[in-house]
Formats: structure tokens, C-alpha cells, sequence
């Protein structure tokens, strides 16, 4: 059961409603730019064309990025639990304004996936305090409804990603998905001033742990890069032994480091806690089977005849389109329903919709697709307001840039184990032919839509079954 927040810590500042809103759009101007990344996937097969890669090679635009992103994320939460989420949040804005006016002129795939890493830096640095700073634009007593907004904001930004995508890639070429967002984080930069500080305002006097920070992005690093070379194991043993064994030393040094640290990045005291426990690992659960959508939808799209490239882009838009109806459920049902109630929900709609997906791939219409996508995206969709709400409820309000970054960690990890299992997953069902047909996508996304059925069983009678 979550514990109680207490009330003697970070207050949010006072606003009026029209300030309030104000803050959240520009606080989403700033934390969409992750999510408006998703035109990139509507790019990919015009990537792998241009660079005459294979689709599993896509991988690495995939998982660069999301490293990146992660590695920085619970750090710079940290740093706006001292110094302030609005300081960190504007510098993330400006290295964002830099990094994507230049990441489309990337002349090789080496320079591509290169030019990923320092994107994902980035948007993790303006990423890192958003859900913080939109609790705090409002009384304590509207958190969730914040929270709701927030994930309502972020689907809208995910929706309107492969949208975008798909008209400028036809008139202007692949680059176009990292430029269009420069005029976006000017503006979260330009008026950053109506946010809330946050964080400490008298920071701790215990310097920052950067040993446990170092140790943090190490332990990620070799995690990714072990996954990474599975595929390899045959070619690359010693390599991938290394990257296991760099990984499991580096991952008990940080939790050695954290536990004797007087102000640590992580309290491992949070994970006894076996709901948080429970929450992170099905947050890494469903973003690993939902990932399917954006990974894969763009080639499935591309093997049908009746989807032309902006029509891929508005069909793919269905799927967050979900999350922002979620978003609306979940701020029209703001303590009426329990958060426990929306994860476990989220997770068996998000396997159904997959499930879906994978039925619909062949034989079916538009309209039959599309609202399978749909699906996956609501459920996913109810599982973000309720993982916000239990994740920001266990742990103190001090702690809260750090709350919104183990959220926003989880996914990611849950995005980049995707990216290297399942399209080794399609690879294997595809056993050896020169490309996957639709039959292939088929039989992918319903192995994902049962296994995450499997997992959303598997949690309800275990972690979340008296969880309030």
C-alpha cells in the first residue's frame, strides 16, 4: 500500500488557473519534445533506405537515443530536487534548441546515431523535472488531475508526432523530423519564467553524489550494451560476457555507493517497497510490448498497399490518440477510481489492443487497424495516470523531480529493451527471408499482445492485489 505524502516539505506556489494552465503548456512544450520524437519512427524506412540498412539496424537511432536519455534522467531529476526543476528545465530547453536544428544534417548513419546520442541528452536534461514542475502548478489535493493532464499533454504529443512526420518527410526529406521542433522548446525556454521553481530552496549542504551518478549511467550503459550484442553471441562472446559482468559489478557498487551516500541519486530504500518495486517493473513491462507500435507499424504500414506515407503517419496517430482519450478519462475520474485499478486496466487493454494489432495486420481495413492501435494507446494510456499517481504518492514530495524521472527511466529501459528484442524477435519468426512480410508483423505483435496479458495477470494477484 502507498505510504503518505508528507506535507511539510515542497509546497507548490500559488496560481491562478490561467497561470496554472499557461505553465502546463509550456511545460509541455518543452517535455513533448520526447514524445514528438515519434515522427523519427515514421521515418525509418526512409532512413534505412537512404543509409541502405537492414531493419534491424534501425535499432540503434532507437537505442542511442534512449540511452542517452535515460543515463541523465534521474540525474538531472536529482538536480532540480536541489537546485530548482525550473533551472534544469531550461537548461535541457536550450541544449535542445542546439541539438535539433543540427541533428538533421547528420551526412552518414555512424554521424546519425551519433548526432541520436547527444539529442537524447538533451531532451532527458528538459524531460528530467516536467511531471514535477506540473504537479506543482497546482494545491496538492489536484495531483493526479495535473498528472492526467500532463500524460493527456504528453499522448497529444506522441499523436501529433507522426503526423507531422509524415508531411515533411514527403516535402522536405527525413531531416525535417528533428528540425520542426527547434520553434517549439524556444518557446518552453521564452517563458519558463511562469513555472514554479521547485526543488529545495535551500539546497543540501551534502555535496552531489557524483560517484553514484557515474555509476548510474555505467550500470545502464553495459545493461543496454549486453542486450545489444545477444544477437552477436556467437561472433562477439567475450564482448558480451564483458558487458554482463561490467553491468552486475558496476550495478552493486551504485547500490553500495547510494546506500552510504548522506544525499543519494536513488534511495535504494525506496525498492523495499515491493509496490514501487512492482510499479517500475511493469512500467519496463509494457513499454517493451507497446514499443511494437512505433518500431514496427511504419514497415507493416509500408508492406500494405492502402497506406501511402502521410496516411501511415495519421493511422499510427490513432495509437496515442488513445492515450489522450485515457488522459480525459483519467482527469474526469480523479479519485473516484482507484490508481491500481487504471494500471491493471491499462495493462490488459494495452495486451488486447496488441493482440488486435497483429489480427488486423492482414485481411482487415483501415478502420479495423486503427482502432486496434487505438486501443493499445488508451491502455497504455490509463496506465501512465495511475503509475504517475503511485510512483509521486510512495515517495516524499522532496523527492518528487526524482519520482518523475524513475517513471520516465522505467519507460525508457521498457523502450530500449524493445528495440533490441523485438526486432530480434522478428527476425527469428522471419528465419532467414530476405524482408518480413505482413504474415511476420502478425505473429510479432500477437506474441507481444499474450505476453503482456501473461505479465498484467501475473501483477494483479500479486503486487497491485491490495494496493489502494
Amino acid at each position: 500500500m502507498s505510504t503518505p505524502e508528507p506535507s511539510h516539505q515542497v509546497r507548490p506556489q500559488s496560481n491562478t488557473a490561467a497561470r496554472a494552465a499557461f505553465g502546463m503548456i509550456v511545460v509541455s512544450m518543452g517535455a513533448m519534445l520526447g514524445p514528438l520524437d515519434s515522427a523519427v519512427n515514421v521515418a525509418f524506412p526512409a532512413i534505412t533506405k537512404s543509409f541502405n540498412l537492414r531493419v534491424s539496424d534501425i535499432q540503434w537511432v532507437v537505442i542511442v537515443y534512449v540511452l542517452a536519455q535515460s543515463s541523465l534522467s534521474i540525474i538531472f531529476g536529482k538536480l532540480g530536487d536541489r537546485y530548482g526543476h525550473r533551472r534544469i528545465f531550461m537548461w535541457g530547453c536550450a541544449a535542445c534548441a542546439i541539438v535539433h536544428t543540427i541533428a538533421g544534417l547528420a551526412p552518414s548513419y555512424p554521424a546519425l546515431v551519433a548526432m541520436r546520442g547527444l539529442q537524447g541528452l538533451a531532451i532527458g536534461v528538459a524531460m528530467s523535472c516536467g511531471p514535477a514542475l506540473a504537479t506543482f502548478l497546482y494545491p496538492p489535493e489536484q495531483k493526479r488531475r495535473a498528472l492526467a493532464i500532463y500524460t493527456m499533454l504528453f499522448g497529444f504529443g506522441l499523436a501529433a508526432g507522426p503526423v507531422a512526420g509524415g508531411i515533411l518527410i514527403e516535402a522536405f526529406g527525413w531531416p525535417a523530423v528533428f528540425w520542426y521542433r527547434t520553434p517549439l522548446v524556444l518557446f518552453a525556454f521564452a517563458f519558463a519564467f511562469v513555472l514554479p521553481r521547485g526543488g529545495a530552496q535551500n539546497p543540501s549542504p551534502a555535496a552531489f553524489d557524483r560517484a553514484g551518478a557515474m555509476l548510474l549511467i555505467i550500470s545502464l550503459s553495459s545493461f543496454v550494451a549486453s542486450l545489444s550484442l545477444i544477437r552477436h553471441a556467437a561472433a562477439m562472446p567475450f564482448w558480451l560476457l564483458a558487458a554482463i559482468i561490467v553491468c552486475a559489478g558496476s550495478t552493486v557498487l551504485f547500490i553500495r555507493q547510494e546506500l552510504r551516500s548522506s544525499d543519494p541519486v536513488v534511495h535504494v530504500a525506496f525498492y523495499r517497497d515491493p509496490v514501487f518495486v512492482g510499479i517500475q517493473f511493469a512500467t519496463i513491462a509494457i513499454n517493451f510490448f507497446a514499443f511494437g507500435v512505433f518500431l514496427l507499424a511504419p514497415y507493416m504500414f509500408a508492406l500494405r498497399h492502402d497506406t501511402p506515407l502521410a496516411v501511415a503517419g495519421l493511422m499510427l496517430a490513432l495509437y496515442p490518440c488513445g492515450q489522450i482519450a485515457a488522459g480525459v478519462l483519467g482527469t474526469w475520474m480523479s479519485g473516484a477510481v482507484r490508481s491500481s485499478t487504471l494500471v491493471k486496466l491499462g495493462m490488459i487493454l494495452t495486451a488486447l489492443g496488441l493482440m488486435a494489432t497483429g489480427l488486423a495486420s492482414t485481411g482487415s481495413s483501415l478502420l479495423v487497424l486503427g482502432l486496434a492501435l487505438a486501443l493499445a494507446g488508451f491502455g497504455l494510456g490509463l496506465f501512465q495516470v495511475g503509475n504517475l499517481d503511485l510512483t509521486t504518492s510512495i515517495l516524499p514530495v522532496s523527492a518528487r523531480g526524482v519520482a518523475g524521472s524513475l517513471v520516465n527511466v522505467a519507460r525508457l529501459m521498457g523502450i530500449v529493451i524493445g528495440a533490441a528484442l523485438i526486432t530480434l524477435l522478428l527476425d527469428g519468426i522471419a528465419g532467414g527471408r530476405a524482408g518480413p512480410d505482413l504474415t511476420v508483423f502478425r505473429l510479432v505483435y500477437i506474441f507481444l499482445g499474450a505476453g503482456m496479458l501473461s505479465i498484467a495477470a501475473m501483477m494483479s494477484v500479486t503486487v497491485f492485489r491490495k494496493v489502494r
